[in-house]
């Protein structure tokens, strides 16, 4: 069975959460212009939010909210931040130990698109997904950088294969 045959068998709607990794966000000082982007875009696409939230670039806030995500009822989580190269991007070192199957096309192929919008400094991303599993449930988890560009490049990948994921991940 190929894959669009298999998209085709793949849920059509699913539950979603989305926690924005941002300082200054978290503080109030700026607005999470790409964590309400990406949630107008699930919505608008049929899907239903069921927990959002902003939490500081700290490894317990990020794993803490992950779980409250997965406690609501998430097929699918979004993070938008703290996936690149500073110190305190600890996004993707907080939410790999979680992973129980990593999916590396999704970062390749985010970066081969980013590559299309902004050049060689698609390489500064460390964009990744994987499913968790537990309690005889699986979520999906996309980790997106921050910008609202990424956000936009993510969500139509998210879109795109958000079901495909759910169904194999559930077989």
């Amino acid at each position: 069975m190929g894959a669009e045959e298999h998209k085709k068998k793949a849920p059509k709607r699913f539950k979603f959460a989305v926690i924005t990794v941002s300082d200054t966000a978290s503080r109030g000082e700026k607005e999470d212009k790409s964590g309400k982007f990406l949630i107008e875009e699930l919505e608008k696409a049929g899907h239903e939010r069921v927990y959002y939230s902003v939490v500081p670039d700290e490894k317990m806030e990020i794993i803490g909210a992950i779980v409250e995500a997965f406690k609501a009822g998430a097929d699918v989580l979004v993070t938008s931040g703290g996936t690149g190269m500073a110190p305190r991007d600890v996004t993707v070192e907080s939410v790999r130990p979680l992973l129980d199957k990593e999916l590396t096309g999704f970062g390749e192929i985010f970066r081969l698109l980013s590559y299309e919008e902004i050049g060689t400094a698609a390489v500064m991303t460390r964009a990744t997904a994987g499913i968790i599993r537990s309690s005889d449930r699986v979520m999906a988890v996309f980790c997106l950088p921050g910008s609202l560009g990424a956000a936009k490049t993510g969500v139509k990948i998210i879109l795109n294969e958000a079901g495909h994921v759910l169904k194999h991940a559930g077989e």
